[in-house]
């Protein structure tokens, strides 16, 4: 068993070599080649004697390695299921290691000797001299031997000739029928005993074997998924971390210039000041600090089970017989069923935000060197502002026509953009480059959310939501439902603006102004009404829905889940109270802060970005660097993404000064 810790940046389980998959013969408590292994639910194996050392009945134990409550069964540790897949491990590591250390013949026991061959009827190495005695020995002649050589170069396949399993209550019948009704394998005296019918339906093990690799094929493959978004969400903690270790660092530094510059007139009051300030800094520190490495632990925790399943399953269907298969089947689908469920919600990018603001110091007496803050970056600090990165899709593959809608992959934190003008979705990495493209089935392209699995969710001016894959795979349709209870698909609706709620749910907008709220399997769950068009759709932070009509002089509208209007989010005026552009809201998106940033349309022309408060108050422009702006969308809250309509597509990132 492998015990060494799983890091971010290790190998897919795609690429385990023979030395990954030998590796699982090693017991994680003893560290050592495993005897009698006993294989647990969480698919963990330990030797025999291991695990009554540290498991004693009646009740439970933890396991060593990840820390999972296993029960007991009523006959203890000896009950567990014994794993023949780790002994053929064994096997397979004695042939290599044969002429490293000393191996006895299974057959005459010498040591003289050096082993040459496997005899797969007597289940044993054999040396030179037994090889001839095989050939001659009219009882051995009909076994089947090959030699080490032949087993070196992988050109037999052992599974075929190796001596069957026998059953472990019938010690002289082979495990040929596999119980459907108990998902185990079992012999024919177990079909007259155990398991007779009409209570247990059993079939061939072969047969049962056929459907099981297929099935743990199908999770395996959605368990990589997940293993790899795992991967991406530790990066992303990552990444927190060494930014808030370069703005503790940045604010420390700032705090000790102020310090030095002070020192002389305001010394003593200074370094009570001081004292006072790092300790604010260093209580965020800590705070923060328990809360990103709680996040990481639990994805290591997270990506510890995946890759032990996955590495046990991957062995499986690559090295084990059909009995291998048919004893791990039941355990291991039941945890890589539980395992493809797991949503990796992504880390709080406002954690790794904190700042140090030098105050205008005055007396002698009030002494203030500045402020610690913890939040991130506000339209209205004027120590920063947005300035524009760069243009995407202005050629080749990737080059966007009529862009509508924007969403990014909460995982990848790719950049999906809604192309009306090539009918298509287009897929690009969150620095611009080009990736992929979703299409085939598509109309005209409007709005697109992607959920924390990667499927993707568009509307494209028609009566449903069409459902892609995270490979670009598209899946199936479902349409939105009227609160008069009728579907989009009957009434004449048409679907526009889309997102995904803190919950997972998918929020539709329909032209009979209403937003239908559905599970992502389609399944609908409530419709509320709204006074106008949902063009574009947003969610705040406190789960606020924000509306956005793309219509002249009609203010964008928040509201709450019930659909009842909370604020207004109305003409944006400078300091002098002045109209600084014709007023048609449209893309909308929000960030964790609660921050709302609404694109302002201006057909033909010029229009602009701008910021608002969850209570509809008015913050300040982004930027009026857009012409005919239509859907945004945040990547990481420091990174505004703004699709125009029949131009590139542009991204904006906030510095400070």
């Amino acid at each position: 068993m492998n015990t060494q810790p799983i890091m971010a940046d290790s190998k897919p389980l795609s690429d385990t070599t023979e030395e990954d998959a030998l590796s699982l013969i090693d017991c994680g408590i003893c560290l050592a080649e495993m005897e009698k292994p006993k294989a647990l639910p969480c698919l963990h194996s330990f030797c025999l004697k291991c695990l009554k050392r540290v498991a004693h009945p009646p009740g439970s134990f933890i396991c060593p390695l990840c820390q999972e409550k296993i029960p007991l069964p009523p006959a203890g540790v000896d009950g567990f299921r014994d794993n023949f897949f780790i002994n053929q491990l064994k096997e397979r590591k004695a042939i290599f290691t044969i002429g490293k250390v000393i191996m006895p013949c299974a057959c005459c026991g010498t040591t003289d000797q050096q082993v040459a061959a496997r005899c797969m009827d007597c289940n044993g190495f054999l040396c030179q001299q037994c090889v001839h005695s095989h050939k001659t020995l009219a009882p051995l002649k009909l076994h089947t031997v090959f030699t080490l050589d032949e087993l070196r170069s992988g050109t037999v396949d052992t599974s075929k000739v190796m001596k069957e399993e026998c059953c472990q209550k019938h010690k002289d019948q082979v495990l040929r029928w596999y119980c459907k009704t108990c998902d185990i394998p079992i012999c024919r005296d177990c079909t007259v005993m155990e398991h007779t019918r009409p209570e247990h339906d059993y079939v061939t093990i072969e047969s049962a074997v056929k459907g099981h690799l297929e099935e743990i094929k199908n999770l395996v493959t959605a368990c990589e998924g997940i293993s790899r978004r795992v991967n991406t969400a530790i990066t992303k903690v990552d990444k927190v971390r060494a930014k808030l270790d370069g703005q503790l660092s940045e604010a420390s530094k700032r705090l000790k210039d102020e310090e030095s510059k002070a020192k002389e007139a305001f010394l003593k009051a200074l370094q009570e000041n001081v004292k006072t300030t790092t300790d604010q800094l260093n209580t965020i520190k800590m705070e923060r600090y328990e809360k990103i490495e709680d996040e990481k632990t639990n994805l290591q925790h997270m990506k510890s089970k995946l890759s032990n399943a996955l590495e046990m399953a991957n062995q499986v269907m690559k090295s084990g017989s059909t009995h291998d298969v048919a004893s791990n089947y039941s355990t291991l689908c039941k945890t890589l069923t539980q395992l493809k469920e797991i949503k990796t919600a992504g880390i709080n990018h406002s954690l790794s935000a904190v700042k140090f603001t030098p105050s205008q110091m005055g007396s002698v007496e009030h002494v203030n060197l500045g402020t610690v803050s913890s939040t991130g970056p506000n339209p209205r600090d004027k120590n920063g502002k947005w300035v524009l990165e760069k243009e995407i899709g202005k050629e080749g593959q990737g080059k966007i026509k009529n862009g509508f809608g924007v969403a990014v992959d909460p995982n990848t934190t790719d950049i999906v953009i809604a192309d009306d003008g090539d009918k298509n979705i287009k897929v690009s990495d969150s620095d611009g480059n080009y990736k992929r493209v979703l299409e085939g089935v598509l109309h005209q392209p409007h709005d697109v959310a992607v959920s924390s699995d990667g499927f993707h969710f568009i509307t494209d001016c028609t009566a449903h939501v069409k459902v892609f894959s995270p490979d670009g795979t598209y899946l199936k349709q479902f349409p939105a439902i009227s609160p008069d209870g009728k579907s989009s698909d009957t009434d004449g609706s048409i679907l526009f603006g889309i997102t995904i709620d803190s919950d997972g749910n998918l929020l539709v907008g329909s032209s009979k102004n209403c937003i239908s709220k559905h599970k992502q399997d389609g399944t609908h769950i409530s419709t509320i009404k709204t006074n106008i068009r949902p063009w574009f759709i947003g969610m705040t932070s406190q789960g606020k829905i924000v509306v956005c009509a793309n219509i002249a002089n009609t203010n964008a509208q928040i509201m709450d889940h019930m659909g009842n209007l909370l604020h207004s989010i109305n003409t944006p005026h400078d300091a002098k109270s002045l109209v600084l552009r014709p007023w048609r809201p449209c893309g909308v998106c929000c960030k964790d802060d609660g921050i709302i940033y609404v694109s302002n349309y201006e057909k033909g022309g010029q229009g602009g970005i701008y910021s608002f408060t969850e209570d509809g108050e008015y913050l300040g422009c982004v930027t009026t660097d857009v012409t005919e702006a239509e859907g945004i969308a945040l990547i990481d809250n420091d990174t505004l993404v703004v699709v125009q309509h029949g131009h590139p597509a542009k991204i904006f990132s906030y510095l400070e000064n």
